[in-house]
């Protein structure tokens, strides 16, 4: 009863307010710079395949935990070391959502140029939001109120989700595009005022501590994420013609990633504690590759991190081109809005909590397969739109049976990733996952305006299920059907915002 009580409390706190707009602020940017802005692009006749290379301005929130531990080593002047790092993004955030709204999208190099820098910096930026906001939640709430708090959380996230892909496009049928964004860039700037009203957070560390030197591990983190910025901005710049160069300095820096984990001696993994957080740049990068690789094998850890970039590739591909598709077989922004962001939101929700009842009974090799297998079925219903046509009912069918299949593989996949992780490792780990998970929607997705392009709708969604495939064939090395995955000892477990988080 004491817990009951309790419990009320804590949502009727200041302290939960604050995180539901700060899980707003949090999912605000996501949509501005992905799917939205693709409309904007349509609607400014830019081609396709330009549109869909904006994808890779998204890598920022891939990569974020490359700099997280910036964040926890250095200290704003104001508000302290989590609110401080919340206002400096919010406040960079606010400038850069509105100089967007003030730009026009158009054919013109150049213009794409300026865009996809704007763009960069604001998923840079979000990013960063992200890992300060994460790091505030952990620290402002006690053990009883951690699962209502992040829960509160993702609901501001998935708001802010409805906001920018729903209320955004059906206000564009009205309103210019720029009175849309400044409107956003509105949105952002009350979080300012969220953040200068949440609670402080506890002090986490002492003077010494705060201004200690600056190491030489500090300046490989300034280096390392100056070179990334620099090499996406140059990628941006160049245009399309860049994509296969820069397909292989990503994979350069993935090979070279694990092969520096690997040549790390096996002893220092005795030297990781599981009750702090990495202190260097070896702990937080690489000693969890390289516990990776010695629990599993160098043959099959590599197996399992192929998968993990492939088994969603095909409906990455579906879902960075189903807006442009949609608009392109003359559906209105404000259908596109209700249906495909208002509907498919309803859909997903359902195949999340679906999927984690399914999966409490079959376990996670199982959903993996029937949940994989399911997703690239869906995909024909968007085969069927494009050989039809405009046909609501079809749209209907399509957005709920894809969404609702999404929402399935997100509760599976993000099981599987937290199975994979040592727990003394499980952040960093899962951080680096899921990273690789995006490169199949942030980067290999990249083409898919030239693909359909070159082929047309019906072909270019048939190749989506084909890209479905090699995935699935590897479902026997990594998720055998009659064998349980083995878990890590003390792994914390799956909770609304392991589900919920889609940056």
């Amino acid at each position: 009863m004491e817990e009951i009580k309790a419990l009320r409390q804590a949502f009727q706190s200041r302290k939960m307010g604050a995180l539901l707009l700060l899980g707003f602020a949090s999912g605000l940017p996501l949509f501005l710079t992905s799917r939205t802005l693709q409309l904007w692009m349509q609607d400014a006749k830019v081609d396709i395949g330009k549109i869909t290379l904006f994808a890779v301005t998204a890598l920022p929130y891939s990569l974020k935990f490359l700099w997280s531990p910036l964040l926890d080593r250095f200290v704003p002047p104001l508000l302290g070391a989590r609110r401080g790092w919340l206002l400096f993004t919010q406040i960079g955030l606010t400038i850069a959502i509105a100089t967007l709204a003030l730009q026009q999208p158009s054919q013109n190099d150049f213009v794409l140029n300026i865009l996809g820098i704007n763009c960069l910096v604001i998923t840079f930026l979000s990013a960063t939001q992200d890992i300060a906001g994460d790091a505030y939640r952990t620290d402002i709430l006690n053990p009883l109120e951690a699962k209502p708090g992040a829960s509160v959380w993702v609901l501001g996230y998935r708001i802010a989700i409805f906001v920018t892909s729903s209320l955004a496009l059906v206000l564009a049928d009205y309103i210019p595009w720029k009175g849309v964004y400044l409107l956003m860039a509105a949105f952002m700037a009350g979080s300012i005022l969220t953040t200068l009203w949440a609670p402080k957070e506890a002090e986490i560390r002492n003077e010494n501590e705060r201004y200690a030197p600056i190491s030489i591990n500090d300046v490989i983190f300034i280096v390392l994420i100056t070179a990334l910025v620099a090499g996406l901005i140059v990628s941006v710049f160049v245009g399309y013609i860049s994509l296969p160069v820069f397909y292989w300095l990503l994979a350069a820096l993935i090979i070279a990633w694990i092969i520096t984990s690997l040549l790390l001696p096996t002893e220092l993994l005795g030297e990781a504690r599981e009750d702090t957080s990495p202190q260097n740049l070896q702990a937080a990068i690489f000693l969890p590759f390289k516990e990776f690789f010695h629990r599993f094998g160098l043959t099959q850890a590599s197996i399992i991190l192929i998968f993990i970039i492939l088994y969603k590739l095909g409906d990455s591909l579906v879902g960075i081109t189903a807006n442009l598709f949609l608009r392109e077989i003359q559906f209105t922004k404000t259908e596109i809005g209700a249906i495909q962001a208002g509907i498919g939101f309803l859909a997903t929700t359902v195949g999340v909590l679906a999927g984690g009842v399914i999966m409490t009974k079959i376990n996670i090799n199982r959903s993996l397969w029937l949940f994989g297998i399911l997703q690239l079925l869906s995909n024909l219903g968007y085969y069927a739109l494009a050989v039809a046509g405009k046909n609501y009912s079809l749209l209907v069918l399509a957005v709920n049976i894809e969404n609702f299949s999404a929402g399935l593989v997100t509760v599976a996949t993000v099981a599987f990733l937290m199975n994979l992780c040592n727990h003394r490792f499980t952040t960093t780990q899962f951080a680096l996952f899921s990273s690789l998970m995006a490169i199949s929607r942030d980067v290999l997705s990249a083409p898919a305006g030239d693909w359909a392009k070159a082929t047309g709708w019906p072909v270019f969604f048939l190749l989506t299920i084909a890209a479905a495939i090699p995935g699935l064939l590897l479902l026997p090395f990594v998720a055998p059907w009659n064998v349980k995955p083995v878990a890590a000892l003390n792994r914390p477990g799956l909770d609304d915002e392991d589900v919920w988080e889609t940056k």
